[in-house]
């Protein structure tokens, strides 16, 4: 027995050295290490209905959103607002029109820039970028290239045009890459730079089948400073596919482009530059700098020193190019911290197949750009919401849905606007329509989230105009607006109808404010329209394309848009005789 207590008594010695050592160790203490966990359990979420867990699903921003995974930084260095309109670095990429994948690669790649949802309101970042974009000879030549073929790309083009604010369109045709560098950089020196009243220290070009890394560029060319300017060139002797000029010398170039071409008709200008100030040596350096490849399909050839790929073509190729490049992307922009309590301006994208508004869709989202940009509002169109509503075997006009859902998150409040709906007033700010609808709102107790109109002789909201607030409700609404199967393709109204159902409903009605029977605060149709209005709607039941590009016009010139879009029988004759003393004055 006295062997055993001894055995007993030394075991438990043992037991409480070891509790003592591990108290005095770096070891986190039980009660420190069940906190440490608890911070990374799911928290306990508020239901729709102000309980806590509970069986009812979530909705909207009461699900439980999982932490974000930590990202690298994306840029090389902290991105403060610029306002001066001085910039390091004016980027210009030509790109035929036919290569809209890869403008979106670099968008991704080297700017940052995946969507479109916080677009680049103000050009504040260090560099300003835009893309060149040009026509082609070979359109035609090949039988692949039919007229549907063909419309399919356009439609695509209109998009990115209507989406991003950063092209210029040139509709001339070119049978190869010698001239449009010429063309770009005569451009962005005589017509770019002097009409945004901007200032930049040096230009860089490039293909948009070109993947630069812009920042490794730029330490390439602190290695190398040249007091009296510099022309670098990367890529093959005859076949560079990026060139950074120092501003001072490409107005140089341009200057004397004709001379500089004189002989060298066959290649690009930056190379004819380079053959024609080689002697006598321009007080200006020129380099062909090292870093740059022709990409020959094999990635494993490419070093870590590399700068530049050209010629890349493929997706598959790019983006695996790119993560080799280790490249940081440059984004023009600082981060709007004020976005968040801001007003975007919505609209459709989408050009339809029987190219009804084709004509007139980029003047109308230029239209509301301008009103938006005036009021310090965000502009924001869509087009893939309602691109996959064909595969959905809804009515295509569903995609308005999906796109204020896609974008409300970003903002406070949305305007929509269908595309056949213009800002008529300029200077009607917004939020006086959203401040008056919240005055005139007597009810206790709402938060008005959606604010609509009823026009004087319809049975139900008009949805070409909407104003929605990023709100609980909000997003809760419009899920329940997706669930009305019975409206997909229900003529003649649609998701019109299926808004209108829902808002009826007792318990969605609390966050509607609608103005009913109005004609003239938010959504005006032409023969109602009057002078202060401040959006006209032309939703006929034919193609109102001719209707808006004349009011479009009118509306850019200063002109009143009174009857334009309204049938003759409709203009009562105190109305022609406004219309005609309008004209003629």
């Amino acid at each position: 027995m006295s062997a055993r207590r001894t055995y007993i008594i030394v075991g438990l010695i043992l037991f409480f050295l070891v509790i003592a050592s591990r108290r005095g160790s770096n070891t986190t203490p039980y009660h420190e290490e069940s906190q440490v966990d608890r911070s990374r359990q799911f928290p306990k979420v508020k239901q729709p209905d102000g309980g806590v867990g509970g069986s009812k699903s979530l909705q909207g921003k009461d699900r439980y959103k999982a932490p974000a995974k930590q990202q690298p930084p994306t840029s090389s260095e902290p991105q403060l607002p610029n306002n001066s309109k001085h910039y390091d670095t004016l980027i210009v990429i030509p790109s035929s029109w036919t290569q809209l994948k890869n403008r979106r690669w670099v968008r991704d790649t080297i700017f940052g820039i995946k969507n479109n949802l916080e677009p680049c309101k103000k050009n504040d970042g260090r560099i300003i970028y835009k893309f060149y974009i040009h026509g082609r000879t070979t359109w035609l030549r090949s039988g692949i290239h039919t007229a549907q073929f063909m419309q399919a790309q356009v439609r695509d083009l209109y998009a990115e045009f209507m989406e991003f604010d950063d092209w210029v369109f040139t509709n001339a045709t070119v049978t190869d890459r010698h001239n449009i560098w010429g063309d770009a950089l005569d451009w962005a020196v005589n017509t770019f730079v002097p009409k945004e009243k901007i200032k930049v220290d040096k230009v860089l070009i490039f293909d948009s089948t070109t993947i630069v890394n812009v920042p490794k560029l730029e330490e390439v060319l602190k290695r190398s400073i040249a007091p009296n300017g510099f022309v670098h060139t990367w890529g093959e002797a005859s076949t560079p596919f990026a060139a950074m000029v120092s501003y001072q010398v490409l107005e140089l170039l341009i200057k004397n482009h004709v001379l500089i071409k004189e002989n060298h008709a066959l290649v690009d200008l930056i190379t004819a530059a380079t053959l024609y100030y080689a002697n006598p040596a321009p007080p200006f350096k020129i380099s062909r700098a090292e870093g740059g490849l022709l990409w020959e399909s094999d990635i494993d050839r490419i070093p870590a020193t590399t700068v530049a790929v050209g010629q890349v073509f493929q997706q598959e190729d790019w983006f695996p190019i790119a993560e080799k490049l280790a490249i940081q992307s440059t984004s023009p922009c600082a981060p709007d911290v004020n976005r968040k309590s801001n007003i975007a301006v919505l609209t459709s994208s989408y050009i339809y197949v029987d190219m009804c508004m084709a004509e007139a869709s980029l003047p109308s989202a230029e239209n509301k750009r301008t009103y938006a940009k005036k009021h310090g509002y965000d502009f924001v169109a869509r087009s893939a919401e309602f691109a996959q509503e064909e595969f959905r075997h809804r009515r295509l006009v569903w995609g308005k849905i999906g796109a204020i859902q896609k974008v409300l998150p970003h903002y406070e409040w949305l305007l929509w606007m269908d595309m056949d709906a213009l800002v008529a007033n300029m200077d009607k700010d917004v939020r006086e329509i959203i401040r008056l609808a919240e005055e005139m709102d007597t009810r206790e107790g709402h938060d008005v989230s959606l604010i609509v109109a009823r026009p004087q002789k319809d049975k139900m909201l008009n949805a070409g105009v909407m104003l929605i607030k990023n709100t609980e409700w909000s997003h809760r609404f419009w899920s329940e607006v997706q669930r009305r199967r019975d409206w997909y393709n229900k003529s003649p109204s649609f998701e019109q109808g299926a808004i209108w159902e829902v808002m009826q409903d007792e318990q969605w009605a609390s966050g509607v404010y609608l103005f009913d029977r109005d004609d003239h605060t938010m959504n005006t149709f032409p023969k109602y329209y009057q002078e202060g209005d401040f959006v006209v709607h032309f939703a006929p039941a034919g193609c109102p394309s001719v209707p808006v590009l004349e009011a479009l016009k009118r509306v850019k010139d200063g002109q009143s848009i009174l009857g334009v879009g309204v049938e003759k029988r409709h203009l009562t004759p105190r109305k022609r005789s406004i219309k005609r003393s309008l004209s003629s004055a």
